[in-house]
């Protein structure tokens, strides 16, 4: 049904597919890596990295540092603007050292662009040519 077909097309396609459209229309998509940045567990006020946030089951965060309290998810999207705007503290680095790009960069490639359909039909030539 629908979710076999959304999983065959894979996020990689739709995220192309919302990058292509944000950057047609003149703005700019950031991908920020969350594994070297770590929103959910990294305070947004001092930066510091407390690996007991990790736990799903709590709500709130409090920071031992510097007592700063804030709802996780509230505190991990408060963390990837601080990033994005570089003024994270606790990182100390650009964008580019945190591995993130963004829709205009070099490094971005993108190979197809289309329908979920279209991509779907891509995805199973490649599997008919390998096999």
């Amino acid at each position: 049904g629908l979710n076999k077909s959304i999983l065959s097309v894979g996020f990689g396609a739709i995220n192309q597919m919302i990058a292509y459209k944000i950057e047609d229309k003149g703005g700019l998509m950031l991908m920020l890596d969350t594994k070297k940045i770590k929103p959910s567990q990294r305070c947004p006020n001092c930066g510091a990295v407390h690996k007991d946030w990790a736990n799903l089951s709590n709500r709130d965060h409090l920071c031992s540092d510097c007592g700063f309290k804030i709802p996780r998810d509230k505190g991990s999207a408060m963390v990837m603007y601080n990033v994005a705007t570089n003024k994270q503290p606790g990182l100390g680095t650009s964008l580019d050292n945190l591995g993130c790009s963004s829709s205009t960069s070099k490094t971005s490639k993108r190979k197809h662009t289309g329908s979920l359909k279209q991509l779907g039909q891509v995805k199973r030539q490649k599997r008919s040519y390998q096999a």
